[in-house]
């Protein structure tokens, strides 16, 4: 007969990374150019004409279902138009044309033809603000009463006087609440103006505080100008788009801004050649004759998946190109906010996953301790000194005087799988996310002395949390070693503790691809003071319980940008310290007994006080960075569910949580399933612990017991000399 060796855990990880964004593929979906449509315009006049006629700028209102271009019409009439989109932000879905116009002559009323040709178009956050961008180099400010509306009689309004002059041929961007201003001045030595507003989206309250040269990087544009010029979502990157009207080389340069919406600390990360790339170049009309495109104007989508060119030129055509990863023309970019919130939260997740397994254990061991051994212990005490190994032989001996009175113990096994899944709305630093944990855990337990009970338990688990719309991602595997014990005060209060330690690994992604790893270990204790209370069936258990971690990661590089070392993000080795207060009760019934089973419905409820909500990281990405993010302090906790007890000793529970943020800053909720099953087991077990002091203090601690012909063991040894070593292995075998 061979010994068979079919499950291996190893608690240690290995560690590798594999990056290829060497060149990233641009998709262009679709080419538009909406037919004519008749509609009514601002003036009240009916037009009839082609939807996009010389455009140049464009944007979408908040949910992507409108979709506005601006027009640089020769004979200067309706400058802007306004089409639905019956799929968000999917030009190919454009219904029609319903609303249009020129604001700037038939509402503002400039009679100056290079005023009535339209650059750019903005609105503020709920679209009653519009803001439209002259060839003079003027911004037209506006007020509407219904957002986003163009409508004939629909209440835009223009304050005489309130136009800005900043000169040049412009392009007009804000940051995402509108307290600064920028303007791209796109002729030779092109340069992004930076303007601090005192009154949100006021720009008469504007303030020059920055002026970036972008010559360097694309040089002076003698033969084009730059034409497009956005964000992203985070204003942690910039985009330019560079019409080259000599050779056709219409090119987007990509910068990485190192603090957010800080044009000053612009760092170029790379170009990306639209007509190689995209093959832009020419265009067949209706005659089937060949005409060159002139880039005008660069949009993207709400979550950076899709980017919108306007083409000046030939047949007047706006191009929706998919992009492989978000706001990625030239290259990825990390969303380092994201990477960081999701490591704090698989911190947090891991020790509350833990806990919440391990308390429910408790629960189950309070009705189920009537049965009682002894375990039987093999101690093996190695020692060179002659004081000392008399001392240890003398304590050998008494042990095996005393094998006649161990008898063979009596454990209780158990497993629990456990599956949550969650959702983590936005907060000021972070993106919402979709969070998916599943776990098992492997536990057994004890009865010792009088009414207490000390085990242990095995957890594995794989988290997963996904930034909704992108394609980043962060993995995080851990393996938990848990001792617990429960300590009785008298006969119906208790105190129940709980001691972990855990392996992590951290995976970052994009597009399925790691970008990135780090590993680390926590340390975490849990304690929870329980007083029984019974009326009739009903059994009521007020509680309060503290819960501590230490989770200790280690400094990795993130390579998603696929350029420079410098200018991917470089995170420090990080200590996250976690805390929580919880006060509430669980309460359980008497059991209802049927034929072959008993059923014992049970459930809770906590108030979770967050006594560390805040943390702080530093990571480098050409600039050293600090993010500070917090977490709600505020949060309840609610469990319902049901144990059944088999005749056979076997046991099933169901068992339904919610964890539900309170905090403005961070709402969310996270619900969990588990499912828990165990048995009581007879068997032989053993317990090994050997020293040696002589030997660098080498030790070795093993376990093994086994169920059903299947040999369960957990082996750790450990060197502690000089620095400390050690390495632990779970194994299941079984003999065939």
């Amino acid at each position: 007969m061979k010994k068979l060796k079919f499950l291996t855990f190893c608690l240690f990880f290995l560690f590798n990374i594999n990056v290829s964004f060497a060149e990233l593929t641009k998709t262009q979906e679709t080419v538009v150019r909406p037919g004519s449509e008749t509609y009514v315009d601002l003036g009240g006049a009916t037009e009839t004409r082609d939807a996009l006629e010389r455009p140049t700028g464009g944007t979408f209102n908040h949910d992507g279902t409108l979709v506005f271009f601006t027009n640089n019409r020769v004979s200067h009439t309706d400058s802007v138009t306004v089409m639905r989109v019956t799929t968000p932000y999917d030009l190919r879905t454009i219904s029609k044309i319903f609303e249009g116009g020129d604001p700037i002559k038939d509402i503002a009323g400039s009679t100056t033809a290079i005023d009535q040709r339209t650059i750019d178009i903005d609105f503020n956050n709920d679209g009653t603000k519009l803001f439209l961008t002259a060839q003079s180099g003027k911004v037209f400010p506006f007020d509407l009463k219904i957002p986003y509306s163009f409508a004939f009689g629909s209440g835009m309004s223009f304050t005489t006087g309130s136009e800005v002059d900043l000169g040049g041929l412009g392009e007009l961007e804000f940051n995402n609440d509108g307290t600064k201003m920028y303007f791209i001045d796109g002729a030779e030595n092109p340069t992004v103006d930076e303007y601090n507003l005192t009154t949100a989206f006021d720009i008469s309250t504007r303030s020059l505080i920055n002026s970036t040269t972008l010559s360097a990087d694309i040089g002076d544009s003698t033969s084009g100008a730059v034409v497009g010029f956005a964000f992203n979502d985070t204003g942690t990157g910039m985009h330019v788009l560079l019409q080259d009207l000599s050779n056709f080389n219409d090119t987007i340069f990509q910068y990485r801004l190192t603090v957010a919406f800080d044009t000053s600390t612009a760092v170029f990360v790379g170009k990306a050649d639209l007509d190689s790339g995209l093959k832009l170049g020419t265009f067949k009309n209706e005659s089937g004759v060949n005409v060159s495109h002139i880039l005008s104007g660069l949009i993207f989508d709400a979550t950076g998946s899709r980017m919108y060119i306007t083409n000046d030129g030939g047949q007047d055509h706006a191009h929706q190109i998919s992009l492989p990863c978000r706001f990625g023309v030239a290259v990825c970019m990390a969303d380092t906010a994201s990477n960081i919130v999701s490591n704090v939260e698989f911190a947090k997740k891991n020790i509350h996953y833990n806990n919440s397994t391990l308390f429910k254990r408790f629960e189950w061991i309070k009705r189920n301790r009537d049965n009682e051994d002894l375990n039987s212990f093999n101690i093996n005490l190695k020692s060179y000194n002659p004081i000392l190994a008399s001392l240890t032989n003398k304590l050998q001996a008494s042990l095996d005087n005393n094998s006649s009175k161990i008898k063979s113990s009596t454990w209780s096994f158990w497993s629990t799988g456990d599956v949550s899944m969650g959702r983590q709305d936005a907060t000021i630093t972070d993106k919402p996310k979709k969070i998916h944990t599943s776990g098992l855990t492997f536990g057994a337990d004890k009865k010792l002395g009088d009414d207490k009970f000390a085990g242990f338990a095995l957890r594995y688990a794989q988290n997963d949390s996904s930034v909704i719309n992108t394609n980043q991602s962060s993995d995080m595997e851990s393996l938990t070693l848990n001792f617990y014990g429960t300590i009785p005060k008298n006969e119906t209060n208790y105190v129940n503790m709980i001691l972990g330690y855990s392996l992590l690994r951290i995976d970052q992604k994009y597009l399925g691809k790691k970008t990135g790893n780090r590993n680390g270990h926590q340390l975490f204790t849990s304690a929870n003071f329980r007083s029984k209370n019974k009326s009739g069936r009903f059994n009521f258990s007020p509680s309060g319980k503290f819960s501590y971690g230490i989770t200790k990661l280690s400094d990795y590089t993130d390579f998603i940008s696929s350029v420079t070392t410098g200018l991917n993000d470089q995170h420090d080795n990080k200590t996250i310290k976690n805390g929580n207060l919880a006060f509430g009760f669980l309460f359980d019934m008497d059991s209802f007994k049927f034929p072959d089973s008993t059923v014992t419905p049970n459930g809770g409820f906590e108030f979770v006080w967050d006594v560390s909500p805040e943390t702080r990281f530093t990571y480098d990405n050409g600039q050293s960075n600090t993010l500070v993010d917090a977490y709600s302090t505020k949060n309840i906790k609610g469990n319902l569910g049901f144990e059944v007890i088999f005749t056979n000793d076997s046991t099933l529970s169901l068992n339904y949580e919610r964890f539900q943020h309170l905090d403005l800053h961070r709402s969310g909720k996270t619900e969990t399933f588990i499912v828990k099953i165990g048995k009581i087991i007879e068997g032989d077990s053993e317990f090994a612990f050997n020293y040696n002091p002589v030997n660098a203090h080498e030790s070795s601690l093993s376990y093994s017991k086994n169920i059903n012909g299947f040999d369960f063991s957990i082996n750790h040894n450990q060197i502690f000399e000089n620095s400390l070593k050690y390495d632990t292995n779970v194994e299941v075998s079984s003999t065939f």
